[in-house]
Parts: C-alpha cells; structure tokens; sequence
C-alpha cells in the first residue's frame, strides 16, 4: 500500500502537467478560430462595403441618364409645339 501510494504521489503531479498541456492547446486553438472568425467578419465588411458603393455608382449612374432622358424627351416636345405653331400658322396663312 506504501507503495501505491508513492506511486501516486509521482504520477499524480505528470497527470496535471499532461493536463495543463492539453488545456493550452485547447486555448490555442481556440484563439486561432477566434482570429479566423475576425478576419472572415472583416471580409465580408468589405464585401459589403464594395457591393454598397457599387450599388450607389449605379444608381447614381441610372438617375444621370434618367435625367438626360427627360431633358432630351422634354426638348423635342418643344421642338414638336414648335413645329406644330409654325405649320398651323403656314396653314392659315
């Protein structure tokens, strides 16, 4: 039973050191996931960051050529009324 004992007292301390080990690997680990998680968030922030400012040069784009749409659209009604007057006053005349 001494022995056993003694047998124990010189394991027990190997058992902990075995386990401690473990532990530091397990926090190793788990702050290399940590870090890999931040830097896919940090991805995607950019993603999303380049999506938006696309997606705003778009639209911006878009309502430039909208606007010149109508500026053209509204300059050949006036074209149209002005050669509808003149032809309505060549007519009467």
């Amino acid at each position: 039973m001494k022995y056993a004992a003694i047998a124990l007292l010189a394991v027990i301390p190997a058992l902990a050191d075995w386990r401690w080990e473990g532990r530091e690997e397990a926090r190793e680990a788990m702050a290399e996931a940590r870090r890999a998680r931040c830097e896919a968030r940090r991805e995607v922030a950019q993603a999303r960051r380049e999506v938006r400012r696309e997606m705003a040069s778009a639209n911006r784009e878009w309502r430039n050529e909208a606007r010149q749409a109508r500026a053209e659209f509204a300059r050949e009604m006036a074209r149209f009324r002005e050669e509808m007057r003149d032809a309505a006053r060549s007519w009467r005349y």
